[in-house]
């Protein structure tokens, strides 16, 4: 299970030496690529997408948690600098039809907790999860909060108490009004005593994409809804604002009210209204949902109707449990679609995609998907909306951010108007004259005659020289990677992470177009890749 790092992290950094290579009189002995698929995770501060939460703590859960490795092999996973790389074991691979999914979860002092499933596609050797928290401290723009004590008489609300978020810095809000005399209990529906009651609530709306990043779950889509009927389903929301609103009475979790309490939420003006075609307006329907972090299964609660209060728009309903709220239309999904690429270039090469739903352009369904794909190679892509989508495809360049789809180059490589699910149209894309740069790296075990040679398998992350948030370049593969992403005659700084406690970096100047090295392995990390 030993790999090593990207040789132009380790060329100086390191202190590693170039030697010629010296394979006379050696058997080589590549290590074998353990993982088939391989998901770069990054967290991120949803306000400061260039800085990770502190000390994250993760845990894997789900059908296939049992097989999922950090990718050096270890079942330590441990987030630095808000990245881990996770494999999959080949005996757990996703089939034709049926995927490998497992699920995240991860919690943060000061942040919201969540919970990410992750699905793999059969062919899908390597994927990116973002993954945006939100400091309650420091919300990111479209995300307000409001946290309010309320010392309590008797372990009940004395009188009515409104809490609501605050409008300065956003134009719909969230409010809650507990009833006078209301109790509280826990999740086992026992009464809670205390004195001080502790409420946070976070309202999320659709003017920001640092406020839609943050959408419980895995995106928009889940497949773990219960619909109006009862029925579990698969399906996509099509958001139209949601708030996560959660109490504490004297540090113990609130989860349901001896009595109804009234939730509103605000609903932007502006917004479209996907049923229409026109924007939201007082008498409109929509249906409201329920989400539990714990569970990650998101209810049908009602139907809510949207009036005009002093020109604002809002939605009314009561509750009698905590959790997050979600105006939104649910759209039917395909849980595979693919299309194949034709991008004229001599290797493998990653993609920033998002993807629109039927007349929507301001919040794409999918957004900041990262494939690896080669020339007329097939891309896959889980839970796409159903009928007609846009697809527009990028570079994945320091330029395009994985994190904020508003953040794009000017002009995509393609743009793709029409079905996915039930298809799989060809898309050529007009790549520009651009120079690839390629890698061929190995690393040498001196005094190893079992294992000479280790080659390295590995996530690199990559910004422009000092300059913005680091971004997945892609995954090198036994020690082969070939790129038109990086700009030859610039400067980078390039990382990655190891092991879950090692982190290599090394700031390159683009002066070539082929780095083929041997490396030698210094004597202190050689316990780590040459055993």
């Amino acid at each position: 299970m030993k790999k090593i790092f990207i040789a132009l992290l380790a060329v100086g950094s390191m202190l590693f030496t170039q030697c010629t290579k010296p394979t006379e009189g050696f058997t080589i002995s590549i290590n074998p690529d353990v993982f088939d698929n391989v998901v770069a995770v990054k967290f991120y501060d949803a306000a400061k997408p260039g800085v990770a939460p502190a000390n994250i703590r993760l845990t894997i859960s789900g059908d296939k948690a049992q097989s999922v490795y950090e990718i050096s092999g270890h079942k330590i996973f441990n987030v630095v600098d808000g990245i881990i790389s996770l494999g999959l074991l080949p005996a757990a691979a996703p089939a034709e039809g049926q995927p490998a999914v497992f699920v995240i979860n991860a919690e943060a002092d000061g942040y919201l907790p969540v919970r990410v499933p992750v699905t793999i596609l059969a062919g899908q050797a390597s994927k990116l999860v973002t993954i945006s928290m939100v400091n309650l401290n420091n919300p990111p723009p479209g995300v307000t909060v409001v946290q309010k004590s309320t010392t309590l008489a008797g372990s009940a609300v004395p009188a009515t108490e409104v809490i609501a978020t605050p409008t300065t810095n956003s134009p719909v809000a969230t409010s809650v009004s507990l009833p006078a005399n209301t109790r509280f209990n826990d999740a086992g529906g026992n009464a809670i005593t205390g004195n001080t009651l502790k409420t946070v609530i976070a309202h999320f709306n659709t003017l920001e994409a640092a406020s839609l990043n943050a959408f419980p779950g895995s995106g928009f889509h889940s497949d773990d809804i219960t619909d109006e009927a009862g029925n579990k389903v698969s399906g996509i929301f099509r958001t139209a604002g949601f708030c996560n609103i959660d109490m504490k009475l004297d540090d113990k979790e609130v989860k349901t009210f001896s009595q109804p309490v009234n939730v509103t939420i605000g609903v932007r003006n502006d917004q479209i209204n996907p049923r229409t075609g026109a924007a939201f307006a007082a008498g409109d329907v929509i249906p409201v949902w329920s989400y539990q972090i714990e569970t990650g299964k998101w209810v049908f609660e009602k139907n809510g109707t949207i009036t005009n209060n002093a020109g604002k728009l809002e939605v009314d309903f009561t509750t009698t449990h905590l959790t997050y709220y979600n105006l939104a239309f649910l759209d039917n999904v395909c849980s595979e679609a693919r299309a194949t690429f034709v991008t004229g270039l001599p290797a493998e090469e990653s993609f920033l995609v998002d993807i629109f739903p039927a007349g929507e352009s301001t919040i794409p369904a999918i957004s900041g998907y990262i494939m690896q794909v080669a020339n007329n190679g097939v891309a896959s892509f889980e839970n796409v909306p159903q009928g007609n989508v846009t697809m527009k495809i990028y570079r994945n360049t320091a330029a395009n951010s994985q994190t904020n789809w508003k953040v794009r180059e000017a002009q995509p490589l393609a743009v793709y108007t029409g079905p996915l699910c039930g298809t799989q149209p060809t898309i050529t894309l007009n790549i520009p004259a651009l120079t690839t740069i390629l890698f061929d790296i190995e690393g040498r075990c001196p005094g190893n005659s079992a294992n000479p040679y280790v080659r390295p398998s590995v996530d690199v992350w990559y910004r422009m020289n000092n300059t913005g948030e680091y971004q997945l370049l892609g995954h090198v593969d036994q020690g082969k990677f070939q790129t038109t992403n990086l700009n030859y005659h610039s400067a980078y700084d390039f990382k990655v992470i190891w092991g879950g406690s090692r982190v290599y970096l090394r700031t390159k100047y683009i002066d070539s177009t082929a780095y083929t090295r041997t490396i030698t392995v210094p004597e202190n990390e050689q316990q780590h890749f040459c055993n």
